[in-house]
C-alpha cells in the first residue's frame, strides 16, 4: 500500500439498493490506492464498507421524506429542499477544495447529478449510476399517479432537469455501469463516459447445493412499476396451472401502495405471490438457490446487479433484453435473453424450469463468467485507474 496516498474525497447521498452495493464494494479497494474521506448528507444510506474510512455527516434535516402536511404540500416543499441542497453542496464543495486533491461524487436521492460538481475546483469523477429516470422517462417513472399533483410537480421537474445537467456537465470526467448508460448519458448530456462494470461478492452468492429445490421463480427489485414485477406475474399467469410456479418479489423499498396492487394482480392471474422486504443478503442468497429461475422484467435496468448475484448462486437468469442487462447475460450462454413479451418470457421459464440439464449448464456457466469476468476487484481497479489517471 503506498505510503502517502493521495487524498480522495468522495460525495454520495444514495437510497438503499444497488447503488450503495457497489459503492460499498468498491470503497474498500479504493483506500489501497487513496485516502479517503466520504461526505454525506444526513439521512444518507450507510455505506457497508468492511474497512473504516473517514467520513463526515452533513446536517440536512431537510432530506426527510415527505409525511403529513409536508407531503400535501409538496410541491413548495421540495423546491425549497432543493435549494437547501444546492447550499449544502456548495459547503461541502469548499470543505473538499481545501483538503483534497480529487472528489469522486455519486449519484443523490433528490436529483441525481448533485450540484457540488458545479462547485468543485479540484478534479472531480461523477460515477453515474442513473439518471433522473421521472424526466427523460416521464411514462415509466412517476413520483405520483395523481394528474394535479403531477401538474402542480411540473416547475419542479424543470428544476431538478436544469440542475442536474449543469453539474453532469461540470464534472471532469463521466463514468458509468453499462454501454447501454453510455450511450444513454451521451444522448442526455453529450458526454463520453468510461464504463466500470461492477462485479458480486462472489463469496457471500454462491451455490450452496440447494439449486433449484423448489419450482420458485425470484423477481428480485424495489416494490416500484418500473421494475417489472408485473410482467413477471403476467408471464407465469401464460403457463400452464400444472406446472406453473409461484413468483417470490424480494424489495427493500416500495411505491406507496404497490403491494397492494401486485397481490390484487396475482389473486386475479391465478398465480401463488409471496412478497419479501428487507431482508439479508444471507437469506436472499437462500432464495436465489432454491428458485428454480431468476426472472429479470426490470424496464431499461441501468446494470442489472441481481442476474449477476443470481448467477453467481448457479441459478439460471431469464432477462428481457434490454438496458443493462445485455453487457451481462449472453443468451444461451450464461442466461436467456427475451423480448418484453409475456408469451416470450413465460416459453422461456418453461423451458428452464422442465429442462433441468439446461438449467444446470446455464447455472455453471453463469458462475463462472461472474468469477472471472464481473470480480469486485477487478472493477475497483478499473475505477482506481481512472481516478489516478486525473491527477
Amino acid at each position: 500500500m503506498p505510503m502517502d496516498r493521495p487524498e480522495l474525497a468522495l460525495f454520495h447521498n444514495l437510497p438503499s439498493g444497488g447503488g450503495i452495493r457497489v459503492l460499498s464494494d468498491m470503497l474498500d479497494r479504493l483506500q489501497d490506492h487513496f485516502h479517503v474521506t466520504v461526505h454525506y448528507p444526513e439521512g444518507s444510506q450507510p455505506l457497508g464498507s468492511g474497512r473504516t474510512a473517514s467520513s463526515r455527516e452533513w446536517p440536512f434535516p431537510g432530506g426527510r421524506r415527505l409525511k403529513g402536511l409536508r407531503r400535501a404540500a409538496a410541491p413548495l416543499v421540495l423546491a425549497a429542499r432543493l435549494r437547501a441542497f444546492d447550499r449544502l453542496c456548495r459547503q461541502i464543495s469548499m470543505e473538499m477544495n481545501r483538503n483534497s486533491r480529487l472528489a469522486l461524487v455519486h449519484n443523490s436521492m433528490l436529483v441525481a447529478a448533485p450540484p457540488l460538481l458545479r462547485y468543485l475546483s479540484v478534479p472531480s469523477v461523477y460515477f453515474c449510476y442513473e439518471y433522473p429516470r421521472h424526466i427523460y422517462e416521464p411514462s415509466l417513472v412517476r413520483r405520483t399517479d395523481s394528474g394535479v399533483q403531477h401538474l402542480l410537480l411540473s416547475g419542479l421537474r424543470r428544476r431538478e432537469k436544469r440542475m442536474d445537467f449543469n453539474a453532469a456537465r461540470s464534472a471532469g470526467r463521466m463514468i458509468t455501469l453499462s454501454s447501454w448508460m453510455a450511450r444513454r448519458l451521451h444522448d442526455i448530456y453529450g458526454a463520453s463516459p468510461l464504463i466500470v462494470r461492477p462485479g458480486v461478492d462472489t463469496g457471500v452468492f454462491r451455490p450452496d447445493g440447494k439449486a433449484g429445490q423448489t419450482n420458485m421463480v425470484l423477481s428480485v427489485g424495489a416494490l416500484w412499476p418500473f421494475k417489472g414485477h408485473e410482467t413477471a406475474l403476467e408471464s407465469l399467469a401464460l403457463m400452464p396451472e400444472e406446472v406453473r410456479p409461484g413468483l417470490t418479489v424480494v424489495a427493500d423499498r416500495e411505491y406507496p401502495g404497490y403491494a397492494r396492487r401486485l397481490r390484487t394482480a396475482a389473486s386475479d392471474l391465478g398465480v401463488d405471490l409471496e412478497i419479501r422486504k428487507g431482508i439479508s443478503d444471507l437469506q436472499l442468497r437462500d432464495l436465489y438457490n432454491r428458485a428454480g429461475a431468476v426472472l429479470c422484467c426490470q424496464m431499461n435496468e441501468p446494470y442489472g446487479l441481481v442476474p449477476l448475484e443470481a448467477m453467481s448462486c448457479g441459478t439460471p437468469v431469464v432477462a428481457v433484453e434490454e438496458g443493462g442487462f445485455t453487457d451481462s447475460v449472453l443468451s444461451g450462454e450464461n442466461g436467456i435473453l427475451v423480448r418484453r413479451d409475456p408469451r416470450q418470457i413465460a416459453s422461456a421459464l418453461e423451458r428452464v424450469l422442465t429442462d433441468r440439464e439446461l438449467a444446470g449448464n446455464l447455472g455453471k456457466r453463469g458462475r463462472r463468467f461472474v468469477t472471472t469476468e464481473r470480480t469486485r476487484e477487478a472493477a475497483a481497479e478499473s475505477l482506481a485507474e481512472i481516478l489516478l489517471g486525473m491527477l
